[in-house]
């Protein structure tokens, strides 16, 4: 039990991508390879639909049926890019995490999840940025062709030649690499983005949304919880 323990405190986590969904697929993964590991150790014999009156001991039952609710939750996090794409967002795995873990038939439904979702935010950043490029325009009309002659950043950085596109430059950069157990568990995934966010700003923003959005629903659900008790108690206090 003491896996579960663990990874439920951590899905219940404030402010920290820990408590994200960015926890959720690695954490399945891991719980349900814990129930395969305690299987093989103790010999437990699996449920075979094809025997009606099979006999299971007690903790047989109870990995079974574990099993079957993971499995459950696990596809209905396929319904949606997020899972995946806040994994990727993480600049220490990236698609590593999914090379080193998942079958090889499941990699290309991770790259195109990736690829989906970054477009989706896309279209909406060139929403915004048609209308800077238009006051961007306004201004440049303004200056003079002397101006134009002495550029100081195009003759210190030289002229910015359009290439890889914000996805495709951090994917070919490589993982992030931190040296101790301790720096990992207290990397901050909100800081870094923050420190890159004029490098990836449109991964930036998709990190923001992302790992705002809680792994488990015990927090909200207990802020309703709350509410209804003050609710409750002020309307007897009242009669």
């Amino acid at each position: 039990m003491k896996p579960f323990k663990i990874l439920t405190k951590m899905g219940q986590e404030k402010n920290s991508p820990l408590g994200s969904i960015g926890s959720v697929l690695w954490g399945f993964d891991m719980l349900l390879e814990v129930l395969e590991k305690t299987r093989k150790k103790y010999k437990i014999e699996k449920r075979d639909k094809s025997k009606k009156n099979q006999k299971l001991s007690h903790l047989a039952t109870c990995i079974d049926h574990t099993h079957e609710l993971f499995s459950k939750y696990y596809k209905l996090t396929d319904k949606t890019e997020a899972y995946i794409v806040a994994m990727v967002l993480d600049p220490r795995q990236k698609y590593k995490y999914f090379e080193d873990h998942w079958d090889e038939i499941h990699q290309e439904g991770v790259y195109q999840k990736t690829q989906a979702l970054y477009k989706e935010f896309c279209i909406g950043d060139d929403v915004v940025a048609t209308s800077s490029i238009m006051d961007s325009r306004q201004s440049k009309k303004r200056k003079t062709n002397d101006d134009d002659d002495f550029d100081i950043i195009v003759y210190r950085f030289g002229r910015n030649e359009v290439g890889q596109d914000e996805l495709e430059r951090y994917l070919k950069a490589p993982p992030l690499a931190v040296s101790t157990q301790e720096d990992n568990l207290s990397f901050n995934l909100i800081a870094w983005w923050r420190a890159n966010e004029t490098v990836y700003p449109t991964l930036a923003r998709m990190a923001y949304e992302l790992y705002s959005i809680p792994s488990m629903s015990a927090e909200v659900e207990r802020v309703f919880s709350r509410y209804y008790l003050e609710k409750s108690c002020t309307d007897i206090v009242k009669c």
